[in-house]
């Protein structure tokens, strides 16, 4: 059976598009189609089969460099990691080997940015800089999150457009949720 991933693309010099920024992303399915003929010195290719504007459309031959398929499982209190071995999923754990990791990060007043159970054990002593649960701000805007907002010991603030930020006092910076989940 042939592995599939689904992905979503903004544009770029791969997946060009002559959509203005504010339209909607491309959806990319790869995997799909592998060949056994050799392309650009590579002993596999892949096609890769898009839907722009409600349009079919499939790009390629292009040289597989990768076949490692990563999942990110993203939770609001605990994330986890796998990947696939032998065409089986296998939870990567990390480096106090656990198989999840709780979704928090913290910095410290010296600038130390802190993931994990690490910056969990440390919360009590440094709330303000301590950002958990920040899933559920993901994407929003301040004035639907007004009830979470006040669930959390972090400062949760609107930026000059409406949307969510997260402010850290120890280094002096806004973050959007999705920086703090990507850390």
């Amino acid at each position: 059976m042939a592995s599939a991933a689904q992905i979503h693309v903004l544009g770029g010099s791969v997946f060009p598009t002559r959509a203005k920024k504010s339209s909607p992303s491309n959806t990319v399915f790869f995997g799909q189609r592998l060949s056994t003929k050799p392309f650009l010195n590579s002993s596999r290719t892949a096609f890769l089969k898009l839907k722009r504007n409600g349009r079919n459309d499939r790009v390629g031959p292009l040289r597989v460099v990768s076949e490692k398929v990563v999942g990110i499982d993203l939770g609001t209190t605990n994330s986890a990691v796998a990947a696939m071995e032998g065409g089986k999923p296998t939870i990567v754990t990390n480096a106090e080997g656990q198989r999840t990791t709780p979704s928090v990060v913290a910095y410290t007043k010296n600038g130390d940015r802190l993931v994990g159970q690490i910056a969990k054990r440390q919360a009590v002593v440094n709330p303000e800089n301590t950002f958990f649960s920040v899933k559920r701000f993901i994407g929003r805007k301040m004035a639907e999150v007004d009830e979470e907002s006040k669930q959390v010991s972090y400062r949760v603030v609107r930026d000059e457009n409406g949307n969510v930020k997260l402010e850290c006092p120890a280094i002096g910076k806004q973050f959007a949720a999705e920086e703090i989940s990507a850390q």
